[in-house]
């Protein structure tokens, strides 16, 4: 077993790029013919192929489209094969594969070492054991604590046995980013007056969302000043660019879309318009965390505001932040181009934040990535329209939402026709795995030495 995992992970002829897309496919594929067997539905009857494609590779790239309501279509074993999905899909199968090897006190090969570090977004071959090993353990402590507090509530609604399950199943869920519930066809808004299921909820899908690079570096420097090693002051500045980058923008992203959700919906009946005062800024908050790839509602998203539909699309289309269980173009990227733009417009060679530069190497990615997504979303909109006969509105907002691995919808989903649901299965596959490395997949190694190899002379062009 252990030697097909290696030579899985350790495959000489696939490039990282390949091993990571080969990986979520392959468990896409499992979990489609897991879903199709009448034991996984209360009929008793074989899913069709498209609506089992569809399910699972949802669950796989987190995302939490569905075009059935999982509690009334899956039985037991069905949603126990989807939190299968939720999990491998959110911690990656290259980790956990990873993980297994290094349980067993083997080693990881360079090849190996590579594919990882490109899976886990790192920019370096750094110390693998320890980070897988801390990856594991965090992520069963947070979903742990999830699902102890979501069992308070759920519990006495549901009783002992499918309390638990629910509990677990919406914590990894909630903690994977993937939007998925198993509560009923109202899915959160049953508890969307509830600050237990809210705030826990809104807390896994920001630990699920930083990334674990921010996680463990705030670790680290907890500890230091816990012990009085370091004081405030010190803490803060030893913090990672990165992890001050991701701080920085999940904060803003989080605050300023819950304020203008809050405004534009305050009046509105039919999402919060009748709730309480803290009610309504609770559940601007929780909308707005949710948005970050997550997908849960507990609010009827058909009612909104089409200023808070276009708002919510920008949101999503951002995501969350790298090396986590989020998808999105990432806030990090948003926050390079930013600064880059403002740098330019000023006259300034060199692009900074927090007195750090940023290389050009990393602003030349973070505009690959981002208008590369753009057009990839511009794309998968056209095809929709040309495939379905639904509001342009509704048909952005269900693009927006796969390619960003979010799973929100305005509740057209399960009307989508088989073209329509193909086109969404292939963006939240590409946002999943990542829009570079989609595309480096298709490229054989052979042929980017060939490319790497050619250089050309400079030339002009007028621009702007």
């Amino acid at each position: 077993m252990v030697h097909y995992i290696h030579s899985f992970l350790d495959f000489k002829n696939f490039t990282p790029a390949q091993k990571i897309a080969g990986s979520f496919l392959l468990v896409i594929m499992l979990g489609t013919v897991l879903l199709m067997l009448p034991m996984a539905h209360r009929d008793h009857q074989f899913y069709s192929l498209i609506d089992a494609l569809f399910t699972a590779t949802s669950a796989t790239c987190v995302t939490g489209l569905v075009v059935d309501v999982t509690v009334q279509e899956f039985t037991v074993f069905g949603q126990a094969v989807i939190l299968m999905l939720i999990q491998i899909g959110g911690l990656g199968l290259m980790t956990l594969m990873a993980v297994f090897i290094l349980l067993l006190k083997s080693r990881l090969s360079m090849h190996e070492k590579m594919a990882m570090k490109e899976m886990l977004n790192q920019d370096q071959v750094f110390n693998m054991h320890r980070f897988l090993m801390d990856i594991l353990k965090y992520t069963m402590l947070f979903e742990g604590c999830g699902m102890v507090l979501l069992a308070l509530r759920f519990i006495p609604d549901f009783g002992l046995l499918r309390g638990l399950f629910k509990a677990l199943f919406v914590s990894v869920s909630a903690f994977c980013n993937a939007g998925f519930d198993n509560l009923g066809s109202a899915s959160l808004m049953d508890y969307a007056h509830d600050p237990l299921v809210i705030l826990t909820i809104m807390a896994l899908i920001v630990l699920g969302g930083l990334g674990f690079a921010v996680w463990f570096d705030l670790r680290d420097k907890l500890k230091l000043w816990l012990k009085r090693e370091i004081n405030l002051e010190k803490f803060r500045k030893s913090l990672s660019l990165h992890t001050k980058i991701v701080l920085f923008m999940t904060f803003q992203l989080i605050l300023v879309t819950a304020v203008i959700l809050f405004l534009l919906e305050f009046q509105n009946e039919g999402t919060i318009g009748t709730f309480a005062w803290w009610e309504k800024g609770m559940t601007s908050l929780f909308e707005s965390v949710t948005l970050r790839t997550a997908g849960f509602a507990s609010i009827n998203y058909a009612n909104l505001t089409l200023a808070s539909k276009f708002l919510m699309v920008l949101v999503m289309f951002v995501g969350g932040s790298p090396g986590g269980t989020a998808g999105g173009v990432k806030t990090t990227t948003l926050a390079v181009l930013f600064l880059f733009i403002i740098a330019t417009l000023r006259g300034h060679i060199h692009t900074v934040m927090f007195r750090r530069s940023i290389s050009r190497d990393i602003i030349v990615r973070a505009m690959s990535i981002f208008f590369i997504n753009l057009l990839t979303l511009i794309m998968g909109i056209f095809l929709l329209c040309i495939l379905e006969d639904k509001p342009f509105i509704d048909l952005v907002f269900e693009a927006a939402s796969a390619l960003a691995t979010v799973g929100l919808s305005l509740g057209i989903t399960s009307t989508l026709s088989v073209g329509g649901k193909f086109i969404i299965i292939l963006l939240m596959f590409v946002g999943r795995v990542g829009i570079t490395t989609f595309i480096m997949s298709l490229i054989s190694h052979h042929n980017l030495k060939q490319r790497n190899a050619v250089a050309y002379p400079n030339g002009t062009i007028i621009v702007g």
